[in-house]
């Protein structure tokens, strides 16, 4: 195999980042599993990804060290570190799609998970906030926009042209979200 070395350079400086800015997160929060660990499982990612498209053996480690980090845990602060652990294995997965040559999905998921890992308190507490009445709203809300909606036929079913369900039911989901 012949890697081009400027394209594995980009490569490798993106999982860097992506790795480094889970990783900045997850040490600002005071974890144990931080910037350095992340940077690597990142590079780990992506190194796999160009050197064999089967990177299950490596992802196995990924897992055995998210076993150590949890068995850890649980022998010294009696609890199991489930969000970085995930967090971990997400970040290996993300540098894979990095060295597969994918950029937008890894770097905006990286991204989205950094920011739902620092706004851990905003999000528990807006959770805990929550009434019956908005969490059955909520999931009234999704089911005619993401079952409902993408079910209805896009063509018009009469004569005239004037009655499109799918485009009806836009309308349906506008007035169902600013009630909600």
């Amino acid at each position: 195999m012949i890697f081009p070395p400027s394209e594995v350079a980009i490569k490798i400086a993106i999982a860097l980042g992506v790795g480094l800015l889970v990783g900045f997160e997850r040490a600002w929060a005071h974890k144990e599993t931080g910037v350095r660990t992340f940077a690597i499982t990142a590079l780990l990612g992506t190194l796999t990804a160009l050197v064999s498209a089967q990177f299950a053996v490596s992802l196995a480690g990924a897992f055995v060290l998210v076993a150590y980090i949890n068995g850890r845990s649980l022998l010294v602060e009696r609890s199991l570190e489930m969000t970085t652990s995930v967090a971990l294995i997400v970040t290996f997965v993300l540098g894979v799609l990095i060295g597969q040559g994918h950029l937008f999905t890894p770097v905006a998921s990286a991204i989205l998970m950094t920011m739902l890992l620092a706004w851990k308190t905003e999000l528990q507490k807006f959770a805990g906030d929550l009434t019956p009445s908005e969490v059955r709203g909520a999931v009234l809300l999704g089911l005619i926009g993401f079952v409902i909606y993408p079910l209805l036929p896009n063509r018009f079913i009469d004569n005239w042209h004037l009655l499109n369900p799918r485009q009806s039911w836009a309308i349906v989901i506008i007035v169902a979200g600013l009630g909600f």
